[in-house]
Parts: structure tokens; C-alpha cells; sequence
């Protein structure tokens, strides 16, 4: 009983504060923005002078995203007392208006009519009974009506103020001002319709530099329904609604198992409920496809040089985060039972202090586009492996050697098949510089008793038994030519099926990114 009485005497005050409040409309600028993965936080100034008492602050083209519950005014002598979101209807949504209207004017002809038709009743009970509920029923829908009638007003009234886009709103704070306002009115609020991206542009100049050129960029798509002019702009990590609830603490003891591996399984399930829910209250892009990426622990807010204008026109804009060279080696890779192409790879260090994050890139080599690829920063933990493209630079072959010895079908031996492999591998450098090869191959592994694999000859590569591959690190001078060979044999019975080795799964994998 006292929370209802506590209720509407609030409502009761707001409504008397809102009549005789004085409206006051405000012209402000925003200055600085930090735009996150998804929803901003924006920074408004307006030099307008506020006097002491009750006013209505309007403040046109404010986004219709913004969340109200995050809207503060940073000056202590204002105060806010209740606040409202006014949107533009759209043409459907003003034409399901006139369809509710229309539909409930039916039903009141209709249900007259039958209010009117009492003489078909002869009891009286009966009458008082339908009386009572066709009265109650009219009443409800001519409520409805008002209601519908009142919005269809508003957003006549509405059509007449003029907006910057579909996006775009009216927000009305009801404020108390202790006393007159002499310096700049400072508004903050977090909105959705935005979210930065991260980007990379890498060059390669040629597979014998000792580096290479990362241009980072953010990406930012905008459909808050502002336009932001020469703000400042800062980025960041972070989830917008982020504030803590609680101190951290261990949900469950830290114990160990007979495998020496803890029991804790502490995985921030409070953490990640609250990142859904705030993704759930901010409004994310339209038309866009969001990814999950993984991000530095360390990373702090990062602020762009100079300022930039931001367009709510769902254009995507690029903004330069930094641009650096760092020390890399390169190499070229060949697995010629899989692949027939020579890739060249970079080895990348000096990048886990710049705090990047996980996103797509776009790779040119010699001056040459090779496409987009997508960058795990963090997967890797110093050395950042960057496959670069295609280089037909190098000459890689693999044929079966012709030789009658090595038998190329099953033959009989000690009442088991027996069948041997023999393959060379030619490379070349037609570089004007040494270059590194690492050359990998396939051989079969067998996981039963009924077939042994033996090899006969690797030419000094690196064995690994367990996945069934040899590797071999060459350095090759300009011109050289280079040859390898593998040789294997295969014993098995009668009962197992042997078949040659199967092309690999992919060893990239894509996810799904922002589309800008």
C-alpha cells in the first residue's frame, strides 16, 4: 500500500512539475565520442543559460537509439528529474495507427447496434447483465480510441518538426536547476546504431625485406541518426553498459584432480550474462553481420589524432589508428601431395604490445593485390604467422621416381602384400637472393597390426610419426636447384585396405566478420 501511495504521489509531482515547467529549446554540438563494438558514448555541450527552477530541456536530432537510463547531465547544479524519447512514426507505422482507429470505430458501430437491440430480452436479469457488458465493452474500446486518436495527433504534430533523418528524435529532460547556470551545459548518453570494426592494410614489398608495413584502421558504420561534426573520437573494447556489481571473487574451490589439472571452471559465467543483456539493450546496425572477437586484456581506451566527421548515413567511414613497420622474416612453403602452389609466409614479432584485435585484412605483395584474409591475433602469442600468397617464384615438383624396384602394385611377400612409394621433389630459386623452403609431405601411419609402414628414405628430413608427415628446412642460393626424396613401403594381409593418402581439411579457417 505505501509503494502505491509512494508511486502516485511521484507521478502526480512529475505531472505538475512538467505543467509548469518552462520549455526551453536547446542547441548543442557534440565534441567527443567513444565509439565501441557496438553503441557509443556521446559527449554534448550547449551554451545555452539555464535559470534557477524547473525547465523542460528539448534537444532535437538526438538519436532515437539512445538508452535513456544512461542519459547524466555533469553539472551539479542541474539535476534531472524525468526524461522521454519523442520518434517519428514511420508510414507504416502511422498507417497501423489509422487501421487500429478504423477497426475500433467498427466494433463501437457494432457493438451500438447491439446495445440498441434490448427488446429480444425478457428477462430483467438478463438485461442488466447485457447492459453491464456492452457499457463496460464501449467504454474500453472508446479508451482505446482516445488513445489511438491522441497518437495520431502527435504524429501529425510531428511531421511538422523538421528532422535530419528517419533515425533522428526529440529528447526532453525535465530538469531542476538549484541555480543559474553561467558556464556550458554537459550532456551525456550511450546509443546504439554505431560500432567500429578493426582493419588492416599489410604490404609486402618483397620476400627479402626483414619487415613489414601494418596500417591499422577502424571501421565505423553510423545509423544513430546524428551527424557528428569535427568530434573528437575515441575507441574502444569495452562493453558501453559496463559498470562492476560486485567485487571478483572465486565461485567454487580450486582443487586438483588425478590428472594434476584444476577443478575451477571459473568461466565469468556472470560476466557473459551481462555482456547479452547489454547487447540486448543497445541497438545494434541493421544489415550487418556482427562476429565474436577476442580482444587484449591489457587494452585501454584508444583516442585518433585530430577529429573527424561522422555521417549517419550508414556510409562506412575508415579512420588511421597507427601505421608500423615491424621485423619480420619470410619463407616459402610447399606441401606438393596437397597443393601444387608455392605460398610465402611471414613470420611477424614486435605486434602483441600494440594492442590489435582480431579483424580482417587486406594484403598486397610487389605492388600486387592478393585479397583479404583474416587475422587471429590472438591465437598467436609473440610470433604472428601471416601467410602472404601465392609465389610462383619458386619451382616446386613432385613426381614418382621411374624405377622398376620400387613397385607401384601390390606383389606378394611372406604371405602379405607388399607395395613401396618412391617420390622426388624438385626446387628451384629463380630469386636473386637465397631464400627458405619448408617442404612438407604425407605418409601413411598405420593404427592397426595388420600393416606396417616403413621408410626407407627421407634425404634428411624431419620426421613426425604421430601426424605422418615429414618436414624438410631448405636454403636455397639464387638459381640452385634442389632435390628431395621420399621413399616408403607398405606391408599388409589380405584382410586390410590400403588406399592412397586423402587431400587434407583446410588449414585456415574463415569466420564470420562485419561485412565493412
Amino acid at each position: 500500500m505505501k509503494l502505491k501511495i509512494t508511486l502516485s504521489f511521484t507521478l502526480i509531482y512529475s505531472f505538475i512539475a512538467v505543467s509548469f515547467a518552462k520549455e526551453v529549446d536547446i542547441v548543442s554540438k557534440v565534441n567527443e565520442v567513444t565509439v565501441y563494438h557496438s553503441g557509443a558514448l556521446v559527449s554534448r555541450t550547449s551554451n545555452q543559460r539555464l535559470e534557477t527552477g524547473m525547465q523542460e530541456i528539448v534537444l532535437k536530432n538526438i538519436s532515437s537509439k539512445l538508452v535513456l537510463s544512461t542519459i547524466t547531465i555533469n553539472n551539479k547544479e542541474v539535476t534531472i528529474l524525468n526524461k522521454s524519447i519523442i520518434k517519428k512514426l514511420t508510414k507504416e507505422q502511422f498507417n497501423q495507427l489509422e487501421d487500429e482507429r478504423n477497426a475500433l470505430l467498427n466494433q463501437l458501430a457494432l457493438l451500438e447496434v447491439k446495445y440498441n437491440e434490448s427488446n429480444f430480452v425478457n428477462e430483467v436479469a438478463d438485461l442488466e447483465k447485457m447492459l453491464d457488458f456492452y457499457s463496460k465493452k464501449i467504454m474500453e474500446l472508446k479508451k482505446q480510441l482516445r488513445f489511438v486518436d491522441l497518437s495520431i495527433a502527435e504524429a501529425k504534430t510531428l511531421e511538422e518538426v523538421k528532422l535530419n533523418n528517419e533515425n533522428a528524435a526529440i529528447l526532453k529532460l525535465l530538469v531542476s536547476v538549484e541555480k543559474t547556470l553561467n558556464s556550458d551545459l554537459e550532456i551525456e548518453y550511450i546509443t546504439g546504431g554505431i560500432g567500429w570494426s578493426p582493419f588492416y592494410e599489410i604490404n609486402v614489398q618483397s620476400s627479402s625485406e626483414k619487415e613489414i608495413q601494418v596500417k591499422y584502421l577502424a571501421r565505423i558504420m553510423s545509423q544513430t541518426g546524428e551527424n557528428w561534426d569535427n568530434v573528437v573520437v575515441h575507441l574502444s573494447s569495452s562493453f558501453p553498459l559496463s559498470s562492476p556489481t560486485s567485487l571478483p571473487a572465486a565461485e567454487e574451490p580450486w582443487t586438483l584432480t588425478s590428472r594434476s589439472k584444476y577443478t575451477n571452471q571459473n568461466n565469468n559465467t556472470n560476466f557473459a550474462q551481462e555482456q547479452i543483456q547489454q547487447q540486448q539493450v543497445i541497438s545494434k546496425l541493421e544489415g550487418v553481420e556482427y562476429q565474436e572477437i577476442s580482444i587484449p586484456s591489457y587494452l585501454k581506451l584508444r583516442t585518433l589524432k585530430g577529429t573527424y566527421s561522422i555521417k549517419s548515413n550508414s556510409t562506412v567511414f575508415s579512420f588511421p589508428i597507427m601505421t608500423v613497420k615491424l621485423p619480420a622474416t619470410y619463407y616459402f612453403y610447399g606441401f606438393p601431395s596437397i597443393d601444387t602452389e608455392v605460398y610465402l609466409v611471414s613470420e611477424i614479432i614486435g605486434w602483441d604490445t600494440l594492442g590489435f584485435v582480431d579483424g580482417i585484412a587486406n594484403i598486397t605483395y610487389n605492388k600486387n593485390n592478393i585479397g583479404k584474409t583474416v587475422l587471429k591475433f590472438s591465437e598467436f602469442s609473440d610470433t604472428l604467422l601471416l601467410p602472404v600468397g601465392k609465389d610462383n617464384s619458386i619451382f616446386m615438383k613432385r613426381k614418382e621416381i621411374a624405377d622398376q624396384k620400387y613397385a607401384k602394385e601390390p606383389t606378394n611377400f611372406n604371405k602379405k602384400k607388399k607395395i613401396t612409394y618412391a617420390y622426388e621433389y624438385t626446387l628451384k630459386n629463380n630469386n636473386s637472393f637465397p631464400v627458405v623452403f619448408e617442404l612438407k609431405e604425407q605418409f601413411p601411419i598405420s593404427q592397426s597390426k595388420s600393416a606396417e609402414v616403413t621408410l626407407d628414405k627421407t634425404t634428411d628430413g624431419a620426421v613426425d610419426y604421430e601426424a605422418g608427415e615429414i618436414t624438410w628446412a631448405i636454403e636455397i642460393k639464387p638459381g640452385e636447384l634442389f632435390k628431395k626424396e621420399l621413399i616408403y613401403t607398405v606391408v599388409f594381409d589380405g584382410s586390410f585396405s590400403f588406399s592412397k593418402a586423402s587431400p587434407h581439411k583446410k588449414r585456415y579457417r574463415t569466420i564470420s566478420a562485419p561485412s565493412f
